[in-house]
Order: structure tokens, then C-alpha cells, then sequence
């Protein structure tokens, strides 16, 4: 199961690092796209297309550092997500979904699909918050980190 955990935090992280950096790197993109949802006000616009990208990268890299809240904050962002992409299936919307906000990519992606591929994320997800209340503390790779820097200290 241990690796199993890895594979998945592993893969979670780079999944929300690769979405944040795309975002990151066309925020008028993302901006369009977040638009086309008609859910934040224009003037935020620019706010969130820069701001929720960032949130993406950093919870990643969190995640690959098992930095505490990281997990949380990616099903916080999921959640979110969702949410939206439900709204968008009961309004019957035909857009991208704005996931990565690349044409090749989003061209295919349908919210139906973003809102499945989300669903296996969050499963994902709480499978990663069981398997990290069943380990012990140590076990946890900057668990591991903290044991061998207590020892240097003593």
C-alpha cells in the first residue's frame, strides 16, 4: 500500500503543479475561460486567473514535500471545482472546462469529463488522508526528515 500512496500523492501533485504552470503561464486564457462560467464578477477576474493558479502550484509542490495543509488545500481546490462543474452540467453549458486551458487539451474536455476525472481525484484524495491516519508519523517521507535532523542536533 506504501507505494501505492506515493504513486498517487505523487501523481495528484504533479497533475495540480502541471495546471497551475499552464495557468500560470496564459492567465488571459484562464481569465476567458473562468468568464465564460458568468460565476465571479468581471473586475475579480484578473484576481482569481493569477490567484487560483498560484494556489494549484503551490498546494502541488506542498504535496510533493508533504508540506501540512497541502492535501487539505487540494480537496478544498476540488471541492470547489466541482461545485462549478456541476453548476455548469445543471446549466447545461457548452464550454471548456478551463482545466488546463490549453486549446488540444480543453477542446476535448468537457465539464462531464473534468467533473469525472475531479470525482476520481477526490477519491484519490481521501484514499491519501486514509492511508496517512493509519501510518504513523515516522512513516510520512518529512516524517523521516525530522527524525534524521533531531538525531544531527543531539
Amino acid at each position: 500500500m506504501t507505494w501505492l500512496y506515493h504513486v498517487l500523492r505523487l501523481g495528484l501533485a504533479c497533475i495540480f503543479i502541471y495546471a497551475g504552470f499552464i495557468k500560470l503561464l496564459d492567465p488571459r486564457a484562464f481569465a476567458h475561460a473562468i468568464a465564460q462560467y458568468d460565476l465571479i464578477p468581471e473586475t475579480l477576474l484578473p484576481l482569481v486567473a493569477v490567484g487560483l493558479p498560484a494556489l494549484e502550484l503551490l498546494a502541488g509542490v506542498g504535496l510533493i514535500f508533504e508540506v501540512r495543509g497541502s492535501l487539505t488545500l487540494i480537496a478544498f481546490l476540488l471541492l470547489i471545482f466541482l461545485v462549478i462543474l456541476g453548476y455548469a452540467i445543471w446549466q447545461n453549458l457548452d464550454i471548456d472546462c478551463g482545466c488546463f486551458t490549453l486549446d488540444e487539451l480543453d477542446a476535448q474536455d468537457g465539464v462531464i469529463t473534468a467533473f469525472r476525472r475531479d470525482l476520481i481525484m477526490i477519491g484519490a484524495t481521501l484514499f491519501l488522508y486514509w492511508r496517512r491516519r493509519s501510518r504513523a508519523p515516522q512513516d510520512l517521507w518529512i516524517g523521516k526528515i525530522k527524525i534524521l535532523l533531531k538525531g544531527a542536533t543531539k
